[in-house]
Formats: C-alpha cells, structure tokens, sequence
C-alpha cells in the first residue's frame, strides 16, 4: 500500500511544531527563543514554511545560521511514510 500524501493541515501542523521548538529552545542558560525575527535565518524559514505548505514537494536542504556559524539541515516530507527533519548542525 502507498503511504499517503501529507494533507495541507498535516504539513501546518509539521511547521508549528518546528516553530514552537524553537520558540522555546533549551540552551545552556535556560530557554531561548530561537524563531525571533532578529535572526538572519527566520525569514528564510518562514518563506520555506510558506511554500512547502502550499506544494506538493518535499522540501530539503540547509540555511545558513550566520549568528552562531552553524548551519540548520531541513526536510519536510509530502508522504507520512517520511519523518521531518529539523537540525541545528554544530
């Protein structure tokens, strides 16, 4: 059996959980809000979020965290037989 495509719903509910991840992220000091809009990479992502909401492609790759020098590896999938990806990369 095929596994199913990710419905529109499904894939909002995938980028609000990556959100609110990093809303509240566990530093070192406690927690942070990484989805801050001072942050070179959130517009990016935002716009990612945006179009891979309204597609019917899995959506993959790396954004540049220039504030920390890290690098952030995504993948969002279009079947439920894939898991997403969210990686800060250190």
């Amino acid at each position: 059996m095929d596994p199913e495509y990710l419905s529109q719903l499904q894939k909002v509910q995938i980028t609000l959980d990556i959100a609110k991840q990093l809303r509240y992220f566990e530093g070192p000091n406690g927690k942070v809000n990484l989805f801050n809009q001072e942050y070179t990479f959130v517009p990016k992502l935002k716009k990612i979020f945006q179009d891979y909401i309204h597609s019917d492609k899995q959506f993959k790759g790396t954004i540049p965290f220039e504030e920390i020098n890290k690098i952030i590896e995504y993948r969002l999938p279009v079947r439920s037989d894939k898991k997403p990806l969210f990686v800060i990369r250190m």
